[in-house]
């Protein structure tokens, strides 16, 4: 068993060793961005790719915000107490629960799920058929193609998905309080509550658990999909392994921030 958990940390540990050359190689290739032809390659590049991961996520999205928005609802009214203001003690429940810790969580999990599994998969395809060969041949940088528009796409359209998560969980939360609450509370006035509640913490935390996350979830992807080797097999092993280390990191990494902001 200890045989078996020292492979695994060592294992991470090259991980995390290559997610960080890539950063490395990512900063380093940015400065090709200033010529304005590789410019225009890239915007292209990058539109497609937040459009793929952020903005073509935002059905799901909704659905699964929907649906904890009355969830979380039903919750706050069969634990309110009763000598405390609905909106008060809601505005601080939706805080505590959606905004730290539910939001970021799932909205991390949907851009694993949907857009890390798909550039692995293209990129160890192409690194089986040597396509980055190809690239290199008519001297386009492999980096510049694919690298720096998951590096840029990947944290913003994170940021993107917790904003609209929790903006649907609101408007959410509020059309289950017009149904079942005889208070008269407005829409002004709810959301009045919730932003009391927000501090300049949270909103900072919520940023970094974004673009940390969304840089650490695309690099991941592009790592193990550069290390498919010459088997088909390979392909499918890289997505789950990426997979894998993905929802590892990005765990650690949100309950970690939590645990010592919060806490």
């Amino acid at each position: 068993m200890l045989s078996s958990l020292g492979i695994r940390t060592r294992r991470y540990a090259s991980v995390l060793v290559g997610i960080t050359v890539l950063l490395g190689l990512a900063i380093n290739t940015c400065p090709q961005l200033l010529k304005p032809q590789r410019r225009r390659i890239f915007w292209l590049l990058f539109k497609r790719q937040l459009y793929n991961s952020g903005l073509r996520a935002a059905s799901i999205n909704t659905i699964i915000a929907v649906l904890l928005g009355v969830f979380v609802m039903s919750k706050a009214y069969s634990v309110i107490p009763n000598n405390m203001q609905f909106i008060d003690y809601y505005a601080q429940f939706f805080n505590i629960v959606v905004n730290r810790e539910i939001g970021p969580l799932i909205s991390g999990i949907i851009l694993i799920a949907r857009s890390a599994s798909a550039v692995t998969a293209e990129v160890g395809q192409m690194q089986l058929y040597r396509q980055f060969d190809a690239l290199s041949a008519v001297n386009m940088s492999p980096a510049l193609v694919f690298l720096l528009p998951v590096f840029f796409a990947f944290p913003l359209s994170l940021l993107l998905m917790f904003f609209y998560f929790n903006l649907i969980c609101v408007f959410t939360s509020y059309a289950v309080i017009e149904l079942y609450h005889e208070g008269g509370i407005t829409l002004m006035a709810f959301i009045r509550a919730l932003l009391e509640q927000l501090t300049f913490t949270e909103v900072l935390v919520s940023m970094t658990k974004a673009l940390v996350g969304g840089c650490l979830i695309g690099l991941a992807s592009l790592f193990f999909g550069y290390n498919v080797q010459d088997r088909f097999t390979d392909v499918s092993r890289a997505i789950s392994n990426s997979n894998t280390f993905q929802l590892f990191a990005f765990f650690v990494l949100n309950v970690g921030l939590s645990y010592l902001v919060y806490l």
